[in-house]
């Protein structure tokens, strides 16, 4: 469940998101619901995460969207385009350990995660499609300033982070999936969804940042000047 974001969709996924996207009320409640039964049946059915996050987020996105585009970086991201992919990631890889591009690069190779993967949803038109990449292409940075590991744990903080930075249903929904599913063998993952939620409720808001621009710079710099305070509870 909780890779879903790092997962390419399909064609079958593309055709589903045009359904929930251009459907009646209705037809977005049934495939909603039928996502959600599915995935308690099978958590890690990423292919269902994707259609819960379309229906979920589609009355939220278009506030987003603006909220985004309103910022002074957001509206230079919406017309430039720029995509953080493998190529500049190897770039990254020159810069010191203690720099932001640096401890992202290197989160990157140390858990066999390919930034090329982190495409735009299929079905969206742009500018939302470019803005859905991109968020997928910063959620790994998001992990690298929280601290949050790639585990269960760290990946449903994460979520809860994304929730009160974005306030996006999806994260909620996952977040709140993923602790009801893995509550038992990680007692800590509900106090750290709520601890994310706070953090991501604090912070400055984290989509629009041009991140190109801060690659160089030392983390502990970057996470003092956009507000993202250490975590409260373990992050490993």
């Amino acid at each position: 469940m909780l890779d879903a974001i790092r997962t390419p969709a399909t064609a079958t996924e593309s055709d589903a998101a045009n359904a929930a996207i251009s459907g009646t009320v209705f037809d977005r409640f049934k495939i909603g619901a039928q996502a959600m039964l599915a995935l308690l049946r099978d958590p890690d059915d990423t292919h269902q995460v994707f259609l819960l996050g379309i229906v979920a987020n589609a009355a939220e996105f278009p506030r987003f969207l603006a909220k985004f585009a309103s910022t002074a970086q957001g509206e230079a991201l919406l017309a430039e385009k720029p995509a953080i992919d493998g190529e500049v990631v190897a770039r990254l890889r020159l810069l010191p350990t203690g720099t932001l591009g640096g401890a992202y690069a290197r989160y990157l190779d140390e858990n066999n995660l390919d930034a090329d993967l982190f495409t735009a949803p299929p079905g969206l038109p742009q500018p939302a499609a470019y803005v859905a990449q991109r968020l997928r292409q910063t959620h790994d940075i998001w992990h690298v300033l929280t601290g949050y590991h790639p585990n269960v744990p760290g990946e449903i903080a994460l979520q809860g982070f994304t929730y009160g930075q974005t306030r996006m249903p999806s994260a909620a929904l996952i977040a709140s999936l993923g602790t009801l599913r893995w509550m038992r063998k990680n007692p800590r993952a509900a106090r750290m969804a709520i601890d994310g939620y706070r953090r991501g409720r604090d912070a400055t808001f984290l989509s629009s940042v041009r991140w190109e621009d801060h690659f160089d710079r030392r983390l502990e710099d970057v996470r003092r000047d956009f507000g993202v305070r250490g975590a409260a509870i373990e992050a490993a």
